[in-house]
């Protein structure tokens, strides 16, 4: 079972290595085998297709950004009316997130750069709709605060959302480095802190 599964793990390691440098289309899993050090065959035995390997290299790390956010949704929830009135937009630091990403770099620029041509290809999407659900629970906080006077249309937040979360993944494709991501994320909060507290304070707009 040890052989097995670190078997696996070169396989995984080789094939991230693989697409990173030859891009989806051009990966192949006779080359990939070749490299790992097994036969054709025995690499079928984990993994019935090139798209198989693929989203066992990146579906993990999506779980995983997911997770950092959740951690971060939940600190921000704990925030009682008294203080958000206070300060509305007194949101965590998106640093934990953007760590997340840069510690798993190369899972993620794959995802950006060859998910279109997998079965991953929605992944974005997914993760923009799990976004926009937690959003949405923060208008809700806000509307118990009574800084929110009415409903914002979750078609706007959807929008938003995808908007600022393309702008992190944009630099980062670019490749921007750790630290420089970090402070375009903090200008891109202030950025949209201004349309936020806007919003808290002509509501009647979003009517």
């Amino acid at each position: 079972m040890r052989d097995k599964e670190a078997t696996r793990k070169t396989i995984l390691d080789v094939g991230k290595k693989m697409f990173i440098e030859k891009g989806y289309e051009h990966s192949f899993l006779r080359d990939i085998a070749k490299e790992s050090g097994v036969t054709t065959g025995a690499i079928y035995g984990h993994y019935k297709d090139k798209d198989a390997l693929f989203t066992d290299i990146v579906s993990p790390v999506i779980d995983g950004l997911k997770k950092t956010l959740s951690n971060m949704q939940d600190e921000y929830r704990s925030i009682d009316n008294e203080q958000l009135n206070r300060d509305p937009m007194k949101l965590n630091s998106y640093d934990p997130m953007i760590d997340y990403i840069y510690d798993h770099h190369d899972e993620f620029i794959l995802l950006l750069k060859c998910a279109h041509e997998t079965s991953m290809k929605g992944w974005f999407e997914d993760f923009i709709k799990t976004e926009t659900t937690a959003s949405q629970s923060y208008a809700e906080k806000w509307k118990e605060a009574g800084i929110l006077k009415s409903d914002i249309d979750v078609r706007f937040i959807e929008i938003v959302s995808s908007s600022y979360f393309r702008s992190i993944f944009e630099a980062i494709e670019k490749g921007m480095e750790r630290e420089e991501t970090k402070r375009l994320v903090r200008l891109l909060s202030i950025y949209y802190t201004g349309g936020w507290k806007a919003l808290a304070g002509y509501s009647a707009l979003a009517e």
